[in-house]
């Protein structure tokens, strides 16, 4: 549906975690090295949902997959 939210982090991360449950309609984008919440947002998907993000100056991004959830979102 088009949604869209801008999320300023103040910090530098080494790690950028992010969950998508679409069954339960959550989706959080996270500090996966602190395990803090960066933004989280709850919205009925009906239709395919793709996460992204952008760096907002050059730098280096390396992704992965398939990673262990955090301990902290397993328990949310």
């Amino acid at each position: 549906t088009g949604v869209m939210s801008d999320v300023h982090v103040t910090e530098h991360l080494a790690r950028i975690g992010i969950l998508l449950d679409y069954s339960s309609g959550r989706l959080l984008f996270f500090n996966a090295e602190r395990g803090l919440v960066l933004f989280a947002i709850r919205h009925k998907f009906t239709d395919a949902a793709h996460p992204a993000f952008a760096l907002e100056k050059a730098g280096l991004l390396t992704l992965c997959t398939g990673m262990e959830l955090p301990e902290f979102v397993k328990q949310s």
